[in-house]
């Protein structure tokens, strides 16, 4: 009755989506446009997309994001760059054994397939909307032998009205972001106003603010299509003089938007409140989407962070919501 789609097959892309639709919890980490983007920006260390579906009865009840990276030291791990990938999403209501009988065949297939291609850990982590919407109280990953090395992240409720969303923002960042609309102007650009010159104003910031060319044309074209497919959409700040001075991206799906990431030129004033007005307006524009919770990011990415992670983490906080766990593991394989 369980059968497994993997990520070469033909009907693996229109099954993945059908998973999107029906299972609780799909986070924008899950969607087709951000498996398109981790595919070209993990490319040079990805060995091979592991990703696969899980069927029960014919009905999609799993959804497995696992990509194979072989790091500098040759040693090969399911992870996402650094970091962790998103656990399985499974979803089945209508039996809690059969659940169960899902949850362990899809963490044995990981095993087993990590034998085959000797791979040496799997890093994973849950969503932090599952404990704030209920669906998981506490880290199920330690029950399959996985080492918790849990952390938190930020959450926004966007279900509130937009007065209650201003209240929770820092009383510091308030004066900021008034100052920035009054000193710039700021457009949003989503599917319906979709303009791949307006879009290419973040890239050209973003190398700019770099100095250098960090990613591949390919991966910011790729988070144009988001916008055009109505899975991500950018704000952009500009001076008195139409020059841009910030862009913020974010993706979203169904009732969920996440802070993806974002360019500020560092010549304009630190008390400017760009950076500030672009993540407000990105916070509004996926409340106006129907989005119920905003995503502002993991605050603390390691065990000892950097005074620069710190500050980022600091920086998240001051638009209100309220600090998650999420549940991660590391699993090391025989």
């Amino acid at each position: 009755m369980i059968t497994v789609i993997h990520a070469h097959e033909s009907h693996f892309n229109s099954s993945w989506l059908e998973g999107l639709q029906t299972i609780p919890g799909a986070t924008p980490m899950y969607s087709a446009s951000l498996r398109a983007f981790d595919l070209e920006i993990f490319s040079s260390s990805l060995e091979n997309d592991d990703s696969f579906i899980v069927m029960y009865s014919g009905v999609v009840v799993a959804l497995v994001p696992l990509y194979r990276l072989k790091g500098n030291d040759g040693v090969i791990e399911y992870r996402y760059g650094g970091e962790y990938l998103r656990a399985p999403l499974v979803g089945y209501n209508n039996s809690h054994k059969i659940y169960n009988k899902i949850v362990e065949f899809v963490f044995e297939y990981i095993a087993s397939l990590a034998e085959e291609h000797g791979v040496l850990s799997h890093m994973t982590m849950i969503e932090g909307v599952e404990l704030l919407e209920g669906r998981k109280y506490h880290n199920y990953l330690t029950e399959l032998a996985y080492v918790d090395e849990s952390t938190i992240c930020q959450l926004i409720d966007l279900r509130k009205n937009e007065e209650e969303l201003w209240s929770d923002v820092r009383k510091s960042y308030r004066p900021l972001i008034n100052r920035a609309k009054k000193n710039y102007s700021f457009e949003v650009i989503i599917s319906n106003n979709f303009d791949e010159q307006k879009c290419e104003e973040y890239r050209k910031l973003h190398h700019r603010v770099a100095g250098r060319q960090t990613r591949s044309l390919k991966s910011f074209q790729l988070m144009y299509e988001s916008i055009k497919n109505d899975q991500g959409f950018l704000v952009i700040v500009r001076d008195a003089n139409e020059r841009t001075t910030a862009a913020h991206f974010f993706f979203y799906h169904g009732l969920y938007c996440l802070y993806g990431s974002s360019a500020i030129d560092d010549n304009e004033p630190s008390n400017a409140g760009i950076g500030q007005l672009g993540v407000w307006m990105g916070i509004i524009t996926a409340r106006n989407l129907g989005c119920h919770y905003f995503d502002m990011g993991q605050l603390r990415l390691t065990s000892n962070p950097s005074k620069k992670e710190q500050n980022i983490a600091q920086f998240k906080k001051g638009f209100g919501g309220r600090t998650v766990t999420v549940f991660r593991g590391k699993k090391k394989f025989k």
